[in-house]
């Protein structure tokens, strides 16, 4: 009877440990997405950012070269 009753104390820390174990990979996992998931809000800003950037850039190119033409022309 002992035996077994070492063999089932043996078992429940066993699953304790293996219940410890994926709890802690369940809290990286969610740790890891809300970081990616920050990451990916951080580079679509970033990325709206530059477009804008780019499309102001754009937009003054277009004037100067408005402005040129109209000088060459004259």
């Amino acid at each position: 009877m002992e035996s077994v009753k070492a063999a089932l104390e043996r078992l429940n820390r066993a699953v304790d440990r293996l219940e410890h174990a994926a709890t802690a990979r369940e809290a990286r996992v969610t740790r890891r997405h809300q970081e990616l998931s920050q990451a990916l809000d951080t580079a679509r800003a970033e990325r709206a950012t530059a477009q804008a950037t780019a499309d102001t850039v754009s937009q003054r190119l277009e004037v100067a070269i408005g402005r040129l033409e109209q000088v060459l022309e004259n």
